[in-house]
């Protein structure tokens, strides 16, 4: 079978999309005949539609997103029936493109997985809080067209799931959860059995907080639970990976953006991921959660918050903890310092996120799934 793969960026690069297009295209190739790269899709009328959108919000304050633009959604849909005619793949699949899907002519099967929905970003995040009428009818308009079209929609969270048959009218029977996995290299069992017992070792708790937005990611409220941890008398510091902020703690240690196509970059977050007792993200907007997929692949136990798919990623007291984003800091350094006190059951917990990513979260697997789906459903 060969599959099409649409992209909006170059699933080669391993920056796109924080390494998602990469390893999906990575996954696939290892499961199907061939896998045909459709990314990356571009148009230079995206100029028209940033001009269009400059002139309609000129005086106020909305945001006007010109990927939802309806006549730029027309033109990739072009481009890619074109390249559809000239590479005949038997069977396509889309990774995030529904405005760039929503037009497609082709009789080619079609299917689709993405990370959100858009009344789900809008809910939760501050880039979509404020937008223009426009974008907003024309991002619900390419969605549903683009979800309606699929003949499968493969997403990887319930939440996302309910979304869709809720807000699109898609019924239950055409989508498949099949949880997507880590983006960086794994361990093997035995090399993550090593690093929990050399964490239940250590003398100071190292939490690793990996988000590229302070705020939005619960930034604050991390320091607010390290701070506290270490007035209740707990030895404990937070590491910073993928921002800069500005803050003078003795209990935080800022490294800053690394970028996984350097190698001693991704050397570098890796050892962070081996190294930390836990990994920490109280976010306030989270989609799928790629970096707690991530800490699971490496048996660490994780510090999140009750939004999004976070609770899908991190079971509540069996792979990490999870608490109201606007929980008191104090209370959950309490619960982490019960944890931390019984090794036991701190020992189970990072084995327990490693058997979960083994068995769930992981490419392989989801690839595995989605070729048992298209062979099964493509005559």
């Amino acid at each position: 079978m060969r599959i099409g793969y649409i992209t909006k960026e170059d699933p080669n690069d391993v920056r796109a999309y924080s390494g998602t297009h990469y390893a999906m295209y990575q996954a696939l190739k290892g499961e199907f005949e061939e896998v045909i790269p459709f990314g990356p899709v571009d148009h230079w009328y995206k100029n028209i539609a940033k001009l269009k959108g400059k002139i309609l919000t000129f005086g106020n304050k909305k945001v006007f997103k010109f990927q939802y633009d309806i006549k730029l959604a027309q033109i990739h849909a072009k481009q890619l029936d074109e390249k559809i005619r000239k590479l005949k793949p038997d069977v396509l699949l889309g990774s995030l493109v529904s405005p760039e899907v929503a037009f497609l002519k082709t009789d080619v099967p079609l299917y689709l997985t993405t990370d959100a929905t858009f009344p789900l970003l809008q809910d939760l995040y501050q880039s979509h809080s404020n937008l223009h009428s426009l974008s907003i009818k024309n991002a619900l308009v390419l969605e549903r067209m683009a979800f309606q079209k699929a003949r499968k929609l493969m997403l990887p969270l319930e939440w996302l799931s309910k979304s869709a048959q809720n807000n699109y009218r898609i019924p239950k029977s055409k989508i498949e959860v099949i949880p997507y996995g880590s983006n960086l290299a794994s361990p093997t069992e035995n090399e993550v059995q090593t690093l929990i017992n050399e964490r239940i070792r250590s003398e100071e708790l190292t939490f690793l907080f990996v988000g590229v937005r302070w705020e939005e990611k619960g930034g604050p409220e991390a320091v607010g639970i390290i701070k506290e941890l270490n007035r209740k008398g707990i030895k404990a510091k937070l590491i910073v990976v993928g921002i800069t902020p500005e803050i003078e703690e003795e209990c935080v240690e800022v490294i800053g953006f690394l970028d996984k196509q350097d190698t001693d970059q991704l050397s570098k977050l890796i050892e962070l991921y081996q190294s930390s007792t836990f990994f920490i993200l109280p976010t306030k907007a989270e989609c799928v959660g790629m970096s707690f997929i991530e800490a699971a692949s490496y048996g660490l136990p994780a510090i999140g918050s009750i939004v999004g798919g976070v609770p899908e990623a991190v079971i509540n007291k069996e792979t990490g903890l999870i608490f109201d984003p606007v929980e008191n800091p104090s209370k959950v350094a309490d619960e982490i310092s019960e944890l931390w006190s019984n090794k036991s059951r701190y020992e189970e917990m990072g084995a327990q996120a490693r058997k979960r990513y083994s068995e769930h979260m992981n490419w392989k697997s989801w690839a595995k799934r989605v070729k048992k789906i298209l062979s099964k459903e493509v005559i």
